[in-house]
């Protein structure tokens, strides 16, 4: 069962390794090139960038978890038709979305706090990453839709050799032609067109193929998909809304600085967030198979290793974000004034990394097992609460209160996530004492 178990979760945790070593590097790149501009207007429009990620990472989970609960209840047609309607969600939204960011972007940009020098950088990156909006979509809705294929070293290896490529374009946009923040952009582009060849060569094979009949939308297969996908959906995009009010907030507390240190700090937490998204999503198509087929044991097993990565990988994280603290601008190419504001609030975001380990894995595992209204308690609570924090803390402590607004976050997601689990557990244990005595079903 553990190696089961490992086939799955280390290409998931190792795809999302890549991805965050490439946020990192990219970050560099722009730093060094650009300095505090660069930074500022990259994490002013990656709101509006995530978007695109985020829509296709939701629909492909979700998605994902109606397959395989229902491979586990053994319908497997119930299970193509949801695939297929996976990639006709996918197709309509994608161009509902780039239509909408090519033909509003400039005051979206505005309204998210781009202005001066920094409103046209943030609306050159923009422009070049909708060149492959598409493209992005799909890509990151096929990649889980693959891991439910049992799949798992071969989306790893899509998703791997897409970062490793785009860095590699990065480096030669940004740093050897000076090509800036088109450069930066251009190579994210170009990076998810190597991993959405690669979804499309499995999809080719024969035994991989969904015939177009299956791809006809479904009116409660396409809503039981949203209802699911929305969990992923907030999970992978509502940092990002955490980002506007971040960059809002710094940038009348702190200036210019505090965006770009801000820009650093969110790079590097970004690194523990997609790591442990990785276990959790990893996890997902065992978890929802044992939920399919009531296998209490399997489920238990499972989930306690997802929680015990999470967790391991979330506390060693911070301590290591902790020790290099003093090490981080210099790596980034920032101003004085924003190195010293990266080593003061790196102690507070070091606490977010190690609550990462619980938070995420939870919302994860409580819509692989669809448990969808918890999961989107957590997820769409996040951002209600760091709305409130985000303008009561500094009011109250200045900047500081920016620093400290997502660890407080975080605290108050933890003492709900443990509530939410024991409650899960308490009721499964419950369910299966019934089941035990005779004369109950």
């Amino acid at each position: 069962m553990k190696k089961n178990y490992l086939k799955y979760i280390l290409p998931s945790m190792l795809s999302f390794l890549l991805t965050g070593i490439y946020s990192i590097v990219d970050g560099i790149f722009v730093g060094r090139a650009m300095g505090d501009p660069g930074l500022a207007a990259i994490n002013i429009a990656w709101p509006l960038v995530a978007l695109i990620i985020s829509l296709g990472t939701g629909i492909g989970m979700g998605a994902a978890v109606i397959v395989s609960l229902s491979r586990g209840a053994g319908n497997e047609k119930k299970a193509l038709l949801a695939e297929g309607n996976a990639f006709f969600l996918l197709l309509v939204s994608s161009l509902l979305l780039v239509l909408l960011l090519a033909l509003a972007g400039r005051p979206l940009l505005m309204l998210l706090g781009a202005k001066g020098e920094l409103l046209p950088l943030a609306e050159i990156y923009l422009k070049f990453i909708l060149l492959g909006g598409i493209i992005q979509v799909f890509a990151s809705g096929m990649v889980p839709l693959m891991r439910n294929h049992g799949a798992s070293f071969y989306s790893m290896c899509s998703m791997g050799l897409g970062c490793i490529f785009n860095i590699i374009l990065d480096y030669y946009f940004v740093i050897i032609l000076r090509l800036g923040m088109m450069g930066a952009a251009l190579a994210t582009a170009l990076g998810q067109i190597m991993t959405l060849f690669f979804c499309v060569a499995f999809y080719i094979r024969k035994k991989n193929r969904i015939p177009l009949s299956a791809m006809r939308p479904d009116k409660r297969l396409v809503l039981s998909i949203l209802r699911v996908a929305a969990s992923p959906f907030g999970l992978t995009y509502l940092p990002s809304v955490t980002i506007i009010f971040m960059n809002l907030q710094a940038l009348a507390w702190g200036g210019e600085e505090a965006v770009s240190a801000y820009a650093v700090l969110a790079y590097i937490i970004s690194f523990m967030e997609l790591l442990v998204q990785g276990i959790g999503d990893g996890s997902q198509p065992l978890l929802s198979l044992s939920e399919g087929k009531n296998d209490t044991k399997a489920l238990k097993a499972y989930s306690r290793w997802t929680f015990s990565l999470g967790i391991g990988f979330g506390i060693l994280g911070a301590v290591l974000f902790f020790l290099a603290r003093n090490l981080l601008p210099a790596f980034y190419g920032t101003s004085p004034e924003a190195a010293a504001y990266i080593v003061h609030a790196a102690p507070a975001f070091a606490l977010v990394m190690a609550l990462y380990g619980l938070t995420k894995p939870a919302v994860s595992y409580l819509y692989a097992t669809h448990r969808v209204g918890k999961s989107s308690i957590l997820v769409y609570g996040e951002i209600l609460l760091t709305l409130l924090f985000i303008y009561l803390l500094p009011a109250f402590l200045g900047l500081d209160g920016v620093w400290y607004t997502i660890p407080a976050v975080q605290v108050v997601l933890a003492g709900l996530c443990i509530l939410f689990l024991s409650k899960t557990y308490a009721l499964r244990a419950h369910q299966k004492r019934d089941k035990d005595v005779p004369g109950r079903a």
